[in-house]
């Protein structure tokens, strides 16, 4: 039986560069839904999908792979801002899937 869910599946919130959405799933051999996913996907809120891409485009501006955050107000505004996104992801999905909040860029900074 091809394309049939997993029991419970689990969507990764973490951002990347080039990508509009922070969403990530990986396939089963009875789901193949690629890895990159979108809001639609999931049937996420237009509330919520906004706030998201705002979430990655703000990290695309703020955050730099070789020197890091530009200040530690970026860093934080993105970091409760993503507190808050994954929660809501976790509150919209909940009847289908879990939600693995993998926010990267928080765990090599020290604190300032």
């Amino acid at each position: 039986m091809r394309n049939r869910p997993p029991e419970r599946r689990v969507i990764r919130l973490f951002p990347e560069y080039g990508r509009d959405w922070p969403l990530w799933e990986s396939s089963t051999p009875t789901w193949d839904v690629g890895y990159t996913t979108t809001p639609e996907m999931y049937g996420l809120s237009e509330q919520l999908s906004q706030d998201m891409a705002r979430w990655n485009a703000f990290w695309e501006r703020h955050f730099d792979p070789f020197e890091g955050w530009d200040n530690h107000e970026s860093r934080e505004r993105w970091r409760r801002d993503g507190e808050r996104i994954a929660a809501c992801l976790r509150r919209e999905v909940a009847s289908f899937a879990d939600v693995s909040y993998e926010p990267w860029p928080l765990e090599d900074e020290t604190s300032e």
